[in-house]
């Protein structure tokens, strides 16, 4: 499983960053359920307009769309792939908005909007039919 991972991202290099934006919902989402009261996670989720949530909704959301975005990268579907891009720059966007206004531009913002773009690069390629020459539906 972790060797058809590796060569998959070896041959397809814009995966690795889909990959690496999967990691960063995993952990925001598993750091925010462990440390509740962090500076980072106040400013991030809870003092802006994200607050129509409970708390621990918002840290499951970042986990499982995590998550689904890993297994549709392992899975090698466009249509995952689409989905799971689309899930995630939806996330990462209202978490780069909500900093932006009421988190007093922390230093995650910057990590935020990368990976925001990067979700939103790869619905992008995925939507123009770019990715259809070297992947299977």
């Amino acid at each position: 499983m972790v060797r058809r991972l590796i060569s998959s991202m070896r041959q397809h290099d814009h995966w690795f960053s889909e990959w690496w934006s999967s990691v960063l919902l995993v952990v925001v989402g598993i750091y925010g359920l462990c440390v509740p009261n962090s500076f980072i996670i106040q400013q991030s989720f809870i003092d802006g307009f994200l607050q129509f949530f409970p708390f621990d909704v918002w840290q499951w959301l970042f986990i499982v769309f995590g998550l689904f975005q890993f297994t549709a990268l392992r899975c090698e579907s466009i249509i995952g792939r689409g989905v799971a891009a689309f899930f995630a720059s939806s996330l990462l966007i209202w978490g780069t908005l909500n900093i932006l206004v009421y988190g007093q531009w922390h230093f995650s913002l910057v990590a935020w909007g990368i990976f925001a773009v990067i979700n939103l690069y790869a619905l992008y390629r995925i939507a123009r039919g770019i990715e259809k020459r070297y992947e299977l539906l």
